[in-house]
């Protein structure tokens, strides 16, 4: 087999860099010149190149091209990086990635090295409650209530005070600015900090004495589908849990705390994010979880814009609400039943009247 008829061929024809960067770093935006992904960068020292097929960080010297690029964005050498891409690609099945016993050792040191770094993180105020669920359209009592089960925090940091996403085993944590506006050291809204394994799934410890699951990507989504639960009368029996990134596996430490665990995945309605659930699903499935998806896609907020991701689903238009009220009703009703709804037809969103009506119209922060 020739270079050009290879599977890394494929898969490099068929990702560019910034695809992989939608899936990786939601809030960068890839352009010849740019703020790196990878590190604290005060300058546009980044650039994307050759119709996204290549990238440079002049600061640092380091280059490549899309298989390099995912070897930085999950920490692994450049051939396990070109076997990701390949798996995100869909060219061949996905393969594991081996590592010495010792490889993980140093690893994992010099991940700990890097949290010991991490701010305090300090349980919110009552303020700061009102101050994230106004940045993000939420009820105060939704995002209360995640901050009462130890997964939101804030915290200081150099470009001021932060809202932050982790839980009690500090493997991950991302962080976002209380004034809504991108970090200047990565130039995106949202920072995973230094030493987190950005695969491991936010609030899954914390779920093992809820009877459902609600699976989602991204740190807002976590507020959003508590928010949405408490809206429908079922927070206590539905725990969030929240992989930060379309582009993530869960791990197989991670996969044996979801067996025989009732799971609905709410994955993003666009492409990587629909492809994350279908592939969160068969990870799912593997060790027995009984797990089904809710379709997001097909509804408008009433901004005009589709509905995305779960904040969205929060802001649905009040005729899409009343139009798609059956599918709505059942969005959080898994807790009870199971099966209620599949990953294929029309989308529903979930905004009960009454405590929550005030959140339905109105658009994401």
């Amino acid at each position: 087999m020739s270079f050009a008829d290879s599977p890394l061929q494929a898969a490099l024809d068929q990702l560019r860099i910034p695809q992989l960067g939608a899936m990786f770093y939601p809030d960068w935006r890839a352009g010849k010149s740019c703020k790196s992904p990878f590190r604290e960068d005060q300058n546009a020292s980044f650039s994307v190149f050759d119709n996204g097929s290549r990238w440079r960080d002049f600061s640092t010297g380091e280059h490549g091209d899309a298989a390099d690029f995912v070897a930085m964005a999950c920490g692994l050498s450049p051939d396990d990086g070109a076997r990701r891409l390949i798996e995100l690609a869909g060219v061949l099945p996905a393969a594991p990635v081996r590592q010495s016993s010792a490889g993980r050792e140093d690893e994992e040191a010099e991940r700990a090295r890097k949290r010991s770094a991490w701010p305090a993180f300090e349980k919110p105020s009552g303020a700061e409650i009102r101050a994230i669920s106004g940045l993000r359209c939420l009820s105060p009592e939704g995002v209360g209530i995640v901050a009462d089960r130890g997964l939101l925090f804030c915290c200081d940091s150099g470009e001021g005070r932060a809202w932050v996403v982790t839980d009690a085993t500090r493997r991950n944590a991302q962080a976002r600015r209380m004034d809504g506006k991108p970090w200047e050291r990565v130039g995106a809204k949202a920072w995973t900090l230094p030493g987190s394994g950005a695969a491991w799934p936010i609030g899954l410890r914390e779920a093992s004495s809820f009877p459902a699951v609600a699976l989602c990507e991204g740190g807002p989504d976590l507020l959003g589908a508590v928010h949405l639960a408490w809206c429908s009368g079922v927070a206590s029996d539905i725990a969030p849990v929240s992989v930060l990134g379309a582009a993530n596996r869960i791990p197989d430490d991670a996969l044996a705390l979801f067996a025989g665990r009732r799971v609905r995945i709410f994955g993003h309605a666009d492409e990587p994010g629909q492809a994350a659930a279908a592939r969160w699903a068969g990870q799912l499935a593997g060790v027995g979880a009984d797990v089904d998806g809710f379709d997001l896609g097909g509804l408008l907020q009433s901004s005009g814009a589709e509905v995305d991701d779960v904040c969205d689903f929060s802001h649905l238009d009040v005729d899409e609400w009343e139009r798609h009220r059956d599918d709505i009703e059942q969005a959080f009703s898994f807790a009870a039943r199971c099966h209620t709804r599949g990953f294929s037809g029309e989308g529903g969103v979930m905004v009960q009247a009454g405590a929550c009506e005030a959140t339905a119209g109105k658009g994401a922060a």
